[in-house]
């Protein structure tokens, strides 16, 4: 079993000051009911950050099943780890209580490398917010690049808000028929995993890492950050040849930890619709499906 990266929590400081704001902002919060405000306009944050120290790239790579790739350069999905604290930032501008936000998907699309030992120019803006009964869905465009060149990757990271009362039920979603879904590859995780991409990343939400606590989520035990999962299917996918530079999914089920072999599918080429968009799944056991969307 992989050692977990104790040491790696010194580079997460921002993210860890975010956290205890965010706990600040449920307890000011924590009188005033979330149905009874509404959000003002949201300025966007633009910051230029210190290049991730080589030491949490090379961890984070390992982890992702991608130790050695990269020369020279970073992930494009390591967007997670210095994009959260200016995600954050928005958020705790926002009226509602953040203990209650789940992450329901992300978009990636890809315009160029990104150079390693460079600082980074990032900049998050609120790009959608719609509010339902008993939810608000809010979406966050992250762009990030360099000072010559700011918009090398473009992110949506799709939220939720869960509010009181009752929701809204959910529509089907539209489905057409089933690909004759090609297997890229597959990849599982231990039940410390979870803990291992907080360190990674900075995202020490406890459904991720502390059993008593994640029991007592309606997840009813310990799940793998969405991203988690996003960031190991991305990477069988790069592994195996499987060549595109837009990709866009949303997390369907949580993949509890420890979890056995999970497979990562995609559609055929010949799949492809008139934009060149082909399927993408994680697929569990039995019909169980975690993660899903397109690429091209």
């Amino acid at each position: 079993m992989t050692p977990v990266p104790y040491g790696l929590l010194r580079h997460q400081a921002p993210m860890l000051l975010t956290g205890a704001r965010v706990v600040g902002h449920t307890l000011l919060h924590a009188l005033v009911p979330a149905t009874q405000r509404q959000p003002a306009r949201i300025a966007a944050v633009t910051r230029v950050i210190a290049a991730p120290p080589a030491e949490l790239v090379e961890q984070y790579l390992a982890w992702a099943g991608a130790a050695g790739g990269y020369d020279g350069l970073l992930p494009p999905h390591m967007v997670s780890q210095w994009s959260l604290p200016l995600v954050g930032e928005l958020l705790l501008r926002m009226p509602y209580r953040l203990t209650s936000v789940i992450n329901q998907g992300v978009g990636l699309r890809i315009h160029g490398p990104l150079p390693r030992e460079v600082p980074l120019q990032v900049s998050a803006a609120v790009e959608r917010v719609e509010e339902t009964p008993g939810r608000v869905k809010v979406v966050v465009a992250v762009t990030s690049g360099t000072r010559q060149t700011p918009s090398l990757v473009e992110a949506r990271l799709h939220m939720s808000f869960l509010l009181p009362g009752p929701r809204a039920p959910k529509a089907p979603p539209a489905r057409g028929p089933e690909p004759d879904w090609i297997t890229a590859g597959l990849w599982h995780a231990d039940a410390r995993d979870g803990l291992r991409f907080a360190l990674l990343t900075g995202d020490f939400n406890p459904i991720h890492w502390c059993g008593p606590l994640a029991r007592r989520s309606v997840f009813r035990g310990m799940v793998l950050h969405g991203f988690g999962s996003f960031v190991r299917s991305y990477e069988v996918l790069a592994q195996q040849g499987v060549r595109f530079d837009e990709i866009d999914v949303r997390f369907v089920k949580p993949v509890a930890l420890p979890c056995t072999a999970l497979s990562v599918q995609v559609a055929p080429e010949g799949a492809a619709d008139a934009q060149g968009w082909r399927g993408v799944r994680l697929a569990g056991n039995g019909d169980a499906v975690h993660l899903a969307g397109r690429l091209r």
